[in-house]
């Protein structure tokens, strides 16, 4: 698939050209039934803010899910805990972030994880891409074969 990505500096509005990215993505390949665009950002604040901002997108019509991209990494390895075991991946739990996120990544680079999550969510959405360290990242390179990724960061922070 494709990777989009904004970046600049505060208040330049990456936000906005994520949004209008977003919804020109769903103009040329609409949704589908039982699909729908992931959002991820790296804390709750900038989610709800993203939440918000998600609204505004017309063609989206509220089919899109918005968390952090710990907790989406939370529920790959619990939904794949016994192909986690298979691996020989070392058990984490939930508050061991990067390690749950560099867990989820190695799922994700299994195929049947990646068509799994690309079933659902055809678009993923990152916003803030500057705060991922290389567990977080890891993810979302796993998924880039398979999603369209739109990302906004800022290169000054």
């Amino acid at each position: 698939m494709t990777i989009q990505a904004v970046e600049g500096g505060a208040g330049c509005g990456k936000t906005h050209r994520l949004m209008a990215m977003l919804s020109e993505r769903l103009v040329t390949h609409p949704l589908e039934d039982g699909e729908r665009a992931l959002a991820l950002t790296f804390m709750h604040g900038s989610r709800r803010r993203l939440s918000e901002r998600l609204r505004t997108v017309a063609n989206l019509r509220g089919r899109v899910e918005c968390c952090t991209i710990d907790a989406f990494a939370w529920r790959i390895y619990r939904r794949w805990r016994g192909l986690a075991a298979t691996l020989a991946i070392a058990p984490a739990t939930e508050g061991q972030f990067d390690d749950v996120c560099d867990a989820a990544g190695v799922l994700l680079e299994q195929p049947d994880v990646c068509a799994w999550v690309a079933a659902s969510f055809p678009i993923v959405l990152v916003d803030e891409g500057q705060d991922l360290k290389p567990q977080r990242l890891r993810m979302l390179r796993a998924l880039s074969g398979a999603v369209h990724a739109l990302i906004a960061a800022d290169e000054f922070q």
